[in-house]
């Protein structure tokens, strides 16, 4: 028997389950970007709409008319565009969470190991310790 002797081994996973926990902090913030992104654009959009609405009930020519519908056309494909980045992020976020999630049990495999190895090791000097102390005892007492 012997004592646990991954401790490097424990300090690699330690240092993974940290190096994958910066990643998800890293995807969950371009996660919010994205998703203050979206909301930006739908306001945008939504205010076009509105503004379009007003200018109709006033009366507009052709021209302006045209030049608003593409306009909107426009801000709609970008809305398009930036929910599906604010999907791919969600993607990436889980992707990220199950990484962490996968690094902390292998981590906590690690300490369990270690706990289990360092509990036989200390009851084996016990034992040493107290075969020791017999035979001194049975030394004295020969005396």
């Amino acid at each position: 028997m012997k004592p646990f002797s991954l401790d490097t081994v424990l300090n690699y996973r330690l240092q993974l389950e940290k190096v994958a926990l910066n990643r998800l902090f890293a995807a969950e913030k371009k996660r919010a970007e994205a998703l203050h992104a979206l909301q930006q654009q739908q306001q945008s959009y939504d205010n076009l709409l509105n503004e379009l609405t007003r200018r109709r009930s006033q009366g507009m020519d052709v021209g302006e008319m045209i030049r608003y519908e593409e306009r909107i056309i426009l801000e709609k494909k970008e809305l398009e565009l930036l929910q599906t980045a604010l999907a791919d992020q969600e993607k990436k976020v889980l992707r990220e969470r199950d990484n962490v999630i996968q690094k902390s049990k292998e981590r906590k495999v690690m300490e369990k190991l270690k706990v289990k190895q360092d509990a036989a090791w200390k009851r084996h000097l016990n034992k040493k310790e107290a075969a020791l102390l017999d035979e001194i005892a049975v030394i004295f007492h020969e005396r």
